[in-house]
């Protein structure tokens, strides 16, 4: 039974209790064998505080974004209220739902293998949640903007302009935020469309501030600018790539290309060569794009081409020297909660590749930057004197109901730069000695 007032801890306000007993035990021991204790992470915590008044204005800057009793927020209300709630058949809403938010379990795989009453409730309530990720590319044509939508005209950041008027001015400076987009777009902040465009707004917003390898300046008509992406474990983004045509209306007179990777993409390119031989995803390839876009000339003719890499869930070295990449992404990356980010992360050192992710917490960001140094112990690479974390303003409206946590925890919500061509290299010097080995590095090797 839960208790009738939790406790929640006086000096950071961050994290809630069941009783007493609990609290003290955590405050000694945490929560694990290779976990700190309260005691260890309280002034930490009450730091992160501090920006939670920052992601809490994010969310109640719109209309429909209802802040909860406990400081969460309802996506699932939110939707409903547009009538957008749902798994498949729901256009660009359709992803999948439950308990998990990533297709990748981590350690779960092994209790979900145990074959104990526990693990069979897991399997069964996971399966109530299924979906394919980006199952909508199994057709053979594209949703439009009205049914992937599914809004009114008004809501709707369109990408096919109908007229003049709905077109967006020619981006000429950098665009910082909900505020600056909706006014740019000409569009109400009762449109619930931030839900969605987070994920193509966070990556124009690595790749131009936090990783600053381009800028809306950088072209003209005279001189066009390639770029090539590496997207890294990709997931509910494929239920809406269409919407990443919006970073060629913020990068005028730029031509992108970007690549795809993830064992979501590997599942998805499989199944459309299996039973799909006739969908958008079968027919694409390397040279053949599964969606392009470019924007209309008034806007600066950028254009963007997304391709999926389904011959292996990640990027490797031998990837990477086939083509070099201008840049390296990912959202919500677990840099340390998986080992499949241990290559990336070094390849990203030592071929000097910017690289920037998104995270949901500030606190996460911090400790898998700790881990980078035991992730590149035997690679004589230069240290950064720094690896940089800030507040994404393209996050995802809206705290995550996480129960016994208070910490600002948001999806897109925080960016950390893993590599950057930014003249703070010491050139010679090696990353220093990590203090405590992070569990996912403990039986790979490295």
């Amino acid at each position: 039974m839960p208790p009738k007032k939790p406790l929640r801890c006086g000096a950071c306000k961050a994290v809630i209790y069941c009783n007493k007993e609990c609290s003290k035990h955590d405050w000694k021991y945490g929560t694990g064998l290779r976990f700190s204790t309260h005691k260890q992470l309280c002034p930490d915590n009450k730091r992160h505080m501090l920006r939670l008044p920052e992601t809490q204005a994010i969310l109640t800057s719109f209309p429909w974004g209802r802040l909860e009793t406990d400081g969460t927020f309802n996506n699932s209300i939110a939707r409903g209220r547009f009538d957008v709630l749902g798994g498949s058949g729901f256009g660009f809403w359709s992803h999948r739902g439950g308990p998990i938010p990533h297709q990748n379990m981590g350690e779960l795989r092994k209790a979900l293998a145990e074959g104990s009453p526990y693990s069979a409730m897991l399997k069964s309530e996971l399966g109530k949640f299924d979906h394919l990720d980006g199952k909508d590319l199994l057709s053979t044509k594209h949703l439009t903007d009205s049914e992937g939508w599914k809004l009114p005209d008004r809501l709707i950041p369109y990408r096919d302009f109908a007229s003049v008027g709905k077109k967006p001015q020619l981006v000429e400076r950098e665009i910082d935020g909900w505020d600056a987009w909706h006014e740019w777009r000409k569009l109400p902040r009762e449109s619930p469309a931030a839900l969605l465009m987070s994920f193509p707004l966070s990556a124009y917003w690595l790749i131009v501030h936090c990783l600053e390898v381009t800028g809306p300046s950088a072209g003209s008509t005279g001189k066009r600018v390639p770029l090539l992406i590496h997207a890294i474990g990709a997931e509910v983004e494929l239920n809406y790539l269409p919407l990443f045509s919006e970073i060629a209306l913020l990068l005028p007179y730029h031509d992108i290309k970007l690549l795809l990777f993830g064992q979501s993409v590997e599942k998805l390119v499989s199944e459309a060569k299996k039973s799909h031989p006739q969908s958008l995803v079968a027919k694409s390839s390397s040279s053949s794009p599964v969606f392009a876009y470019k924007a209309p000339k008034e806007c600066g003719s950028g254009s963007i081409e997304i391709f999926l890499h389904g011959d292996s869930p990640t990027s490797s070295p031998d990837i990477v020297d086939s083509r070099r990449p201008d840049a390296i992404i990912a959202f919500n990356a677990g840099l340390g909660s998986y080992k499949e980010w241990i290559p990336v992360v070094q390849t990203a050192h030592l071929l000097s590749l910017p690289f920037a992710v998104t995270k949901y917490a500030e606190l996460s960001c911090e400790q898998q930057r700790s881990m980078f140094p035991r992730m590149l112990l035997g690679f004589r690479v230069p240290a950064r004197r720094e690896y940089a974390i800030d507040l994404n303003p393209f996050q995802t409206p809206g705290q995550r109901g996480i129960p016994m946590y208070r910490l600002p925890n948001v999806v897109n919500g925080f960016t950390l730069v893993v590599w950057k061509s930014d003249g703070d290299i010491e050139a010679g010097s090696e990353l220093g000695v990590v203090g405590q080995e992070p569990e996912a590095l403990a039986n790979t090797g490295y």
